[in-house]
């Protein structure tokens, strides 16, 4: 009986072939694991910097709360956090507007001993600022020195407003115009809006392009209080 089967040069054809394919497959794999890791860099980087613009924003939201409209509360602001110079009580609770950082003072607690506003009152005098020489976004309650939120040397989401030319802060008036910053003691009462910016980059280079992913978030603030009490 006749047997049929492969030849030396057809079998050597296959396994040609079968490389081939696999060599296609392995490649298709590495792009897909370089694209996902890119992209999990990009959400962490993400997430990172939303979780931030969310905490100031929420706090910087209640600049100049004072609902027993109380004066002595802007005169108690701590002068440390003032360069050591004297609170504006004009300026009411936004005593720094530059582009780079901001103080605000609130009334949380309410009470008279201590007195409202009082350095060891909770979170109630907060410096949030940008430290372009070491690209960290600090923040400082009550004199109690520089927390970082992120940034800085420490692994993780690194902040390039420098590198990109992205302030931190733009103030704006109740009409939309932009208010320059540093902001005046007479524009200090026409602020309506705060947009906070924070250009960043992911700690590694993406695995795709061999370069750090660069993304800029933003968020708005309007300060209602310091509208409600920039009058009395």
């Amino acid at each position: 009986m006749k047997k049929n089967g492969f030849t030396l040069v057809e079998l050597l054809i296959a396994i040609v072939l079968g490389a081939l394919v696999m060599s296609a497959i392995y490649g298709v794999m590495i792009v897909a694991q370089r694209t996902s890791a890119g992209i999990g860099r990009k959400v962490v980087t993400q997430q990172d910097a939303r979780a931030v613009l969310d905490f100031m924003a929420s706090e910087i939201r209640m600049a100049s709360y004072n609902p027993n409209m109380q004066m002595s509360t802007w005169s108690a602001i701590p002068t440390c956090n003032l360069g050591g110079n004297s609170p504006v009580t004009a300026r009411k609770g936004i005593q720094i507007a530059t582009a780079n950082s901001i103080l605000i003072s609130m009334d949380l607690e309410q009470s008279p001993n201590p007195p409202d506003g009082a350095a060891n009152d909770a979170n109630e005098n907060i410096l949030y600022a940008y430290n372009s020489a070491n690209n960290v976004i600090t923040r400082n309650v009550s004199c109690g020195g520089n927390e970082s939120l992120l940034g800085g040397t420490a692994p993780g989401t690194r902040v390039i407003n420098n590198e990109e030319g992205v302030v931190l802060f733009q103030y704006f008036d109740r009409d939309g115009n932009a208010i320059a910053a540093p902001v005046s003691d007479a524009n200090i009462p026409n602020i309506r809006r705060i947009k906070i910016n924070i250009a960043t980059e992911t700690e590694h280079t993406d695995p795709s392009t061999g370069r750090r992913k660069r993304m800029i978030y933003s968020t708005d603030v309007l300060v209602r209080n310091h509208v409600f009490n920039i009058n009395f």
